[in-house]
């Protein structure tokens, strides 16, 4: 389980809380394991909460954590944050008022296309366009090569 959170988490603490916390849950009642496939169900629990962790996460963690997937391991975590601040610096700089809205309630705070149309009062077909510009200009200024 542990490794299944660390592959997800990208964060060796993270990983330990999360599992942990199964653990804790376990403990105290809170979670109680079906009699049929236990590891599946403890599985499905972790992916879960590794999963509402990377929710919560802000757009810049993200985009540091996937880089770090990315990179080969001897880049410095310095460089890759800097790539990071990088990014979003260009995105905040050349998206328009309405693409990076949609960017950051997206991204930031997780939200639903459906939500974002509603916060924004636009539909959600504009939402996945915003969506798909913002990240068609990413592409072309950080990965030229591959579009």
């Amino acid at each position: 389980m542990l490794t299944i959170a660390g592959q997800m988490l990208k964060d060796e603490d993270e990983a330990d809380d999360v599992v942990s916390d199964v653990f804790a849950r376990l403990a105290d009642g809170s979670l109680v394991l079906p009699k049929e496939n236990p590891e599946r169900y403890l599985m499905v629990t972790i992916r879960n909460l590794c999963i509402s962790c990377i929710r919560r996460m802000s757009l810049r963690e993200r985009i540091e954590r996937r880089m770090s997937l990315s990179e080969p391991s001897h880049t410095s975590m310095e460089s890759t944050q800097e790539m990071a601040k990088e990014m979003i610096d260009y995105a905040e700089k050349t998206f328009t008022k309405q693409t990076w809205a949609v960017f950051q309630l997206r991204f930031d705070e997780g939200l639903k296309y459906k939500e974002i149309a509603e916060q924004l009062h636009i539909s959600e077909v504009a939402v996945y366009k915003h969506l798909a510009e913002g990240l068609k200009k990413l592409k072309e200024k950080f990965n030229p090569t591959k579009q």
